[in-house]
């Protein structure tokens, strides 16, 4: 029997017509002035048969958050895209998590740690190539006494140089090596108490990191086998070494096997406290804040949504 099916025209150009809308969050003082000219070659690299656009500059700390969460919740945007760095990103997912809304990335910072992890390139038109795939992925995200990171936070000298690193306006890799290579031989360790899949661990350390993802940024990778979707964060513990062993301990920094290093202990967790001697900075994505000397660590399983590469 033949089906006498009638058309509307009309309805059917409508919804050919409908257009995904992609919101861009655009840190405007991150990554040495590359964000500047990101909004003019929108138009020619993103497919706008396929999307519609519209950007906000961010004016202050934690605004990025606020418009990512307003979006998915009025329902605003189909991807919300964080341009700029790891701080960047940390606030934009904020409002993610948790929503079927998937996270964007175009790396504009200064480590880039969590887009040099998924394999994001850092060309423009390469970024926002992937962002037209729309490949999504869901990964962990973890949180330090209910503050949220994607990548990386930690106590001891990453923080220490983090925080001195927030300071500087030349955020660029040679100033971090400069601090680093200034304070590491005056830096003393400090005397940490954790508690980790039931176990009590006192140890004297240079840095205690909880790495979700595997790297700070600038591709020095602190725990090679870290997997970001697999619900367990891990554990860096690393003694402070002589500083003739210095140049040694960056190369295995630089090729993915600080693991194989005497000096680092790593332990797979999806829940740790840590206590530390006093409120010291600890850095959520590189971004140093003060939350107490007692931390609570906990991943969220697959709580976010992100645009990675096929």
């Amino acid at each position: 029997m033949l089906l006498n099916l009638k058309f509307d025209s009309k309805k059917i150009m409508y919804y050919t017509m409908l257009k995904k809308k992609i919101y861009f969050i655009i840190n405007p003082v991150s990554g040495q002035g590359r964000q500047n000219v990101f909004e003019k070659i929108i138009p020619e690299f993103l497919d706008l048969s396929k999307y519609e656009y519209y950007i906000s500059y961010t004016s202050e700390s934690g605004e990025a958050t606020k418009l990512s969460r307003n979006a998915a919740e009025k329902g605003d945007c189909d991807i919300a895209v964080a341009v700029g760095g790891d701080g960047s990103i940390n606030e934009v997912a904020k409002g993610l998590v948790n929503t079927n809304i998937p996270l964007g990335i175009i790396p504009c910072g200064t480590g880039n740690g969590l887009a040099n992890y998924l394999g994001i390139p850092f060309n423009f038109k390469k970024a926002l190539n992937i962002i037209n795939a729309a490949n999504v992925r869901s990964i962990d995200t973890a949180t330090v006494n209910e503050k949220l990171f994607i990548s990386i936070a930690g106590v001891g000298f990453d923080a220490f140089v983090a925080k001195k690193f927030s300071k500087i306006k030349t955020r660029e890799f040679w100033a971090y090596l400069n601090i680093v290579i200034r304070e590491y031989p005056r830096y003393k360790p400090e005397e940490y108490i954790i508690e980790i899949n039931n176990t009590i661990i006192k140890t004297k350390a240079l840095f205690v990191s909880f790495a979700n993802s595997n790297q700070f940024g600038f591709n020095a990778t602190i725990s090679p086998s870290a997997t970001i979707n697999d619900g367990l964060i891990d554990v860096c513990i690393f003694n402070k070494a002589p500083l003739i062993e210095a140049p040694v301990l960056a190369q295995l920094l630089f090729f993915r096997a600080i693991d194989k290093s005497r000096h680092m202990e790593i332990i797979k967790a999806s829940e740790v406290k840590l206590i530390q001697p006093h409120n010291d900075y600890i850095h959520i994505d590189g971004e140093p804040v003060k939350l107490g000397e007692e931390l609570n660590i906990k991943v969220k399983p697959l709580s976010l949504n992100v645009i990675v590469p096929f």
